[in-house]
C-alpha cells in the first residue's frame, strides 16, 4: 500500500507536467464549449464555400475574393473532406490549432525564460478570451497564432542551439506562416531586425540564417502575386478598413488582454506586469512575523534591476513589429491595421505579463495577482459565453423558411454579400436577389424591385450589416404602405421584415 509520503513525493516530482495537464484541458474546455452554438457568419460563410471548391479554384479565386492567402483554405478543404461541413467540423480546425498554441507558448516561455514564465503563459493564453474566441471561429487567425508561435519557438533554438535542422523546420514553418495570412511577414521581419541588433553574438548563425530567409523570399514571390491582385481588386471595389487613430493601438492591447466587462483594469495589470516583466526584483526581509508586522517590515528590502535584456527585447520587437509598422503603413499609406490581424503578435504580449508574474518570487505577492488576474479574465469568459458576438444566420435562414411561400415569395437581400451566410442555412427554393445598400434612386429601385416581385405577391427582405437603415426598406413600405409589413423579426445582427404586395 502507497504512503502519503510516497504520494506526495510522486506529485511534487512530476509537479510541471501536472499543471500543464491542468492548464491544457482547461484551455481544450474552454475552446471546445458552444463550439458550434453560434451561427456561421458571414467571412466564416465566405471562407467555407471558397473551401468547398476544387485546390485549383481556391488557388485562383482566393487572390480577387479574399484577404488572405490560400494555406489556411487548402487546409480547411481537406479537413472538411473528414468531418463535414457543420458549424462544430468547420471551425473545429482552429479550436485543435488554438489547443496546440497552450504547449508552444508553453515551450516558449520555457525555453526563453523558465518553467515558471512557460506555465503562466500558457495558462494565460488558456483563459484567454481573445484567444479562445478565434479559436472558436473558422477563420485563418488560431492558425496564425500557432505557426507564429513554433517560428519564433524555432528561431530561439537558432539561436541557443543552432543545430543544422532547424533551419529547413524554420523555413518550412516561416512559408506556411506567411502563406496563411500576409501580417505572418511581419513576425518573421520582426525575428530579423532582432538577429541584426545583436549581428556579433550570433555571427556562427549569420550565413545560415540569411541563406534560409533569402531562401523564403524567393519562396514568397507567388505570394507577391496574389498581394497585386487582391490590390487591383480593392482599388476597383473600394478598401473598406479605416485609416486607424492613435487610440487603436490602446484598443489593441486592450483586446488581448480580454478587458470586456472588467472596465480596462485587466489591462492596466497587465501593463503593469509587463514592465515588471523587464526587471529582476527580489525582495528580502527576515521570516516575516504577523504578531510583529512593523517589526517585520523594516526587515524588508526591495532588489531591483535590470534583467536580462536580451530575451526581453527579443518579445518588445516581436511585439512592436507586428503593432507599430502596420499602424504606419495604415496612417500613410494602405489602411491594413486590424487587431485581429496582429494575432500572431499577442504570445509575446502574453509572455511579458508571464515574465511579469515569474518576477514577483513571494508566495504572497504571486498567489494574490494569479486570482486576481483570473476574477477579471472571468469578466470577459462570462461575457462571451453569455452573449452573442456573431450575427444570427441560422434563426434567421429558418425562419424565412419556415414562414415562407414556395409558389408566392421572393427573398431581397441588403446588403448583397449577405446571401453568403444566409445560404449556408437556408434550404428553400426562392428566388432570390441581391442589392446594395447604397442604391437611393428611385428609378433603379423601380427597375430592381419590379423584376424581383414579378408574379410574387410577398417579398422577404433580409438586412444585416449595416443595412438596416437601407433606401430599400423605406422605398418598399412607401411603395406598398406601412400596412404591408407583415412580418418584422430582429435577431442579433439580422433583420427580416415580410411584404405583402397585395393591392389593399
Amino acid at each position: 500500500m502507497l504512503s502519503l509520503a510516497t504520494v506526495l513525493h510522486w506529485l511534487k516530482s512530476r509537479q510541471v507536467i501536472l499543471l500543464l495537464l491542468l492548464i491544457l484541458a482547461v484551455g481544450i474546455f474552454l475552446r471546445v464549449y458552444d463550439l458550434g452554438v453560434e451561427s456561421i457568419w458571414l467571412d466564416e460563410a465566405s471562407g467555407i464555400r471558397l473551401s468547398t471548391q476544387g485546390v485549383a479554384s481556391i488557388m485562383e479565386r482566393v487572390g480577387p475574393t479574399q484577404n488572405h492567402p490560400p494555406l489556411y483554405f487548402l487546409i480547411l478543404h481537406f479537413w472538411m473532406g473528414l468531418f463535414g461541413t457543420s458549424e462544430v467540423a468547420t471551425r473545429s480546425l482552429s479550436a485543435v490549432a488554438g489547443i496546440i498554441s497552450i504547449l508552444l507558448i508553453y515551450q516558449v516561455g520555457t525555453v526563453l525564460f523558465n518553467r515558471k514564465v512557460g506555465l503562466i503563459s500558457g495558462f494565460l493564453s488558456a483563459i484567454s478570451s481573445y484567444h479562445i474566441y478565434y479559436s472558436q471561429e473558422a477563420r485563418s487567425y488560431s492558425l496564425l497564432l500557432l505557426l507564429s508561435l513554433l517560428s519564433y519557438l524555432l528561431f530561439i533554438a537558432i539561436l541557443k542551439w543552432d543545430k543544422k535542422w532547424y533551419y529547413p523546420c524554420y523555413f518550412l514553418t516561416n512559408l506556411a506562416l506567411g502563406y496563411t495570412h500576409f501580417y505572418g511577414l511581419f513576425i518573421i521581419a520582426s525575428q530579423i531586425i532582432y538577429f541584426l541588433l545583436f549581428w556579433d553574438k550570433y555571427r556562427l548563425q549569420r550565413v545560415k540564417f540569411f541563406s534560409t530567409v533569402a531562401v523564403t523570399i524567393l519562396a514568397f514571390l507567388p505570394l507577391m502575386s496574389l498581394l497585386v491582385g487582391r490590390g487591383a481588386s480593392l482599388a476597383q471595389h473600394g478598401f473598406w478598413i479605416p485609416k486607424p487613430r492613435l487610440v487603436a493601438i490602446f484598443n489593441t492591447f486592450d483586446t488581448f488582454a480580454g478587458s470586456a466587462g472588467a472596465k480596462e483594469f485587466i489591462l492596466l495589470a497587465f501593463l503593469l506586469l509587463a514592465i515588471i516583466g523587464l526587471f529582476s526584483i527580489k525582495i528580502v526581509a527576515r521570516k516575516w512575523s504577523w504578531k510583529k508586522p512593523l517589526e517585520s517590515l523594516k526587515g524588508l528590502s526591495w532588489s531591483i534591476r535590470l534583467d536580462s535584456i536580451g530575451q526581453e527585447l527579443l518579445l518588445i520587437i516581436w511585439l512592436f513589429t507586428s503593432i507599430i509598422v502596420p499602424f504606419i503603413e495604415s496612417k500613410f499609406m494602405t489602411p491594413i491595421y486590424l487587431t485581429r490581424y496582429m494575432t500572431g503578435a499577442s504570445p509575446a504580449f502574453y509572455l511579458l505579463v508571464a515574465r511579469g508574474m515569474g518576477n514577483l518570487n513571494r508566495k504572497w505577492v504571486f498567489y494574490p495577482v494569479l486570482i486576481f488576474i483570473i476574477l477579471l479574465s472571468s469578466f470577459g469568459l462570462q461575457l462571451y459565453y453569455k452573449n452573442y458576438t456573431k450575427a444570427q444566420w441560422r434563426e434567421a435562414a429558418n425562419f424565412v423558411e419556415l414562414n415562407s411561400r414556395v409558389d408566392s415569395d421572393v427573398i431581397v437581400f441588403c446588403a448583397s454579400f449577405c446571401r453568403t451566410p444566409f445560404n449556408y442555412y437556408y434550404k428553400g427554393s426562392l428566388p432570390q436577389f441581391r442589392i446594395g445598400t447604397n442604391v437611393g434612386k428611385t428609378k433603379a429601385l423601380d427597375t430592381f424591385v419590379d423584376d424581383a416581385v414579378d408574379g410574387k405577391d410577398r417579398l422577404w427582405l433580409v438586412l444585416g450589416h449595416g443595412g438596416q437603415m437601407a433606401p430599400i426598406r423605406t422605398y418598399l413600405r412607401d411603395r406598398y404602405g406601412s400596412r404591408s409589413i407583415i412580418v418584422r423579426e430582429e435577431f442579433f445582427g439580422v433583420s427580416v421584415l415580410l411584404f405583402d404586395l397585395s393591392p389593399p
